[in-house]
């Protein structure tokens, strides 16, 4: 199910027809997201949309969506840990250096589901907290965009996640 979700963002962002003198400020976008959350590695599907409000700011949504299960032994019993979701919403700043080539950073806020199965028993538990980071968009073909990134969780609980991803952009 995950993989067909991940095919049909993309094969949507690509096709969306709009050409490159129709891009705009609104933004939406697909790819993949490595988690290390508190020494667990997670691979995910990140989606994206957002609003530039001028070349200098703008604002965006996220949903990281968990690919797969990670095999995790503690105090000598071992379970299945899935990372469900993560959302998040975040204020950006954002430099145009060159053509078609900006830096930015954001920094907003970010909730979290994980869930653990061992010996029979299943838990779920969700956190939220703090979220920064900083990236850069190279924008290739007129409306058609690359992104990577990296951006810090800190959620209650002292519990942490780094992440990093790459992914398409198409502007509208």
């Amino acid at each position: 199910m995950k993989t067909l979700l991940l095919a049909s963002a993309t094969a949507l962002a690509v096709t969306a027809g709009a050409s490159a003198q129709d891009a705009g400020n609104v933004h939406f976008g697909a790819g993949y997201t490595f988690l290390d959350f508190d020494g667990i590695e997670f691979d995910a599907l990140n989606l994206r949309g957002g609003y530039d409000f001028n070349d200098y700011v703008g604002v965006e949504g996220e949903a990281l969506i968990g690919l797969g299960d990670e095999e995790v032994t503690a105090a000598g019993i071992t379970g299945d840990v899935s990372l469900d979701y993560i959302v998040g919403a975040y204020a950006k700043a954002q430099y145009p250096v060159g053509q078609g080539f900006n830096l930015f950073a954001r920094a907003g806020y970010a909730y979290a589901e994980a869930e653990a199965s061992a010996a029979g028993l299943t838990l779920s538990d969700s956190t939220d907290g703090f979220a920064y980071g900083a990236g850069a968009e190279w924008a290739f073909n007129g409306p058609n965009a690359v992104r990577v990134e990296y951006t810090r969780y800190e959620f209650e609980d002292d519990a942490e996640a780094d992440s990093f991803g790459a992914s398409y952009v198409r502007r509208f």
